[in-house]
């Protein structure tokens, strides 16, 4: 497995996995009509947009990250500048078979690495729907406390209770420095 900058071409693939990971940890949270009605449809006009203007180039305001094996996406991570400073770790997701085998935490890491590198001294944070215990678990184990709780309205007419999860920029160093050793490791 290797992690490399994202590109207008993983759209669809993007779309596919933000998808099934939807399904699968939403499945009981989320209203099932939603989940098995328009999502991959809407997943894919996100992601098709969000990555029309991707450039080759290192973008300070944004960044995508892929997790692949022989061209096989594993998992991807999201993140964007908001307009308090702070960073967005908007999409964090990883194949729902493969959770568990390290793919998270390395893109946690790499995240981290660009927000630090980008940004120093700036906090990342993420909004977890409550109910999605594994993932509160999994931000928890990486130092994640909570800041924040809300009520997030989608556009398919439903509500439910999310909880923002933040990282202050000590943290996102060290966890940022975890990426490095672990790439020395691999080599």
């Amino acid at each position: 497995m290797h992690i490399r900058s994202g590109t207008k071409d993983d759209a669809e693939q993007i779309a596919e996995l933000h998808t099934r990971s939807w399904l699968t940890a939403y499945s009981g949270i989320m209203p099932a009509s939603y989940l098995n009605g328009p999502l991959l449809d809407e997943r894919k006009v996100m992601w098709s947009t969000r990555l029309a203007t991707v450039a080759p180039e290192p973008d300070h305001a944004r960044c995508l990250l892929v997790a692949v094996d022989d061209n096989a996406l594993l998992g991807f991570a999201y993140l964007a500048v908001e307009t308090d400073g702070r960073i967005l770790l908007d999409n964090l997701h990883v194949q729902p078979e493969r959770k568990q085998s390290g793919i998270g935490r390395q893109l946690v890491y790499h995240s981290f690495g660009w927000a630090a590198e980008q940004h120093p001294g700036k906090a990342v944070y993420l909004e977890v729907l409550r109910d999605n215990v594994a993932a509160i678990t999994f931000y928890r184990r990486l130092d994640g406390h909570p800041t924040k709780e809300f009520m997030e309205r989608f556009p398919a007419g439903f509500e439910l209770p999310v909880v923002e999860y933040t990282w202050d920029p000590d943290i996102v160093r060290v966890l940022a420095d975890n990426r490095s050793a672990t790439d020395r490791l691999a080599s």
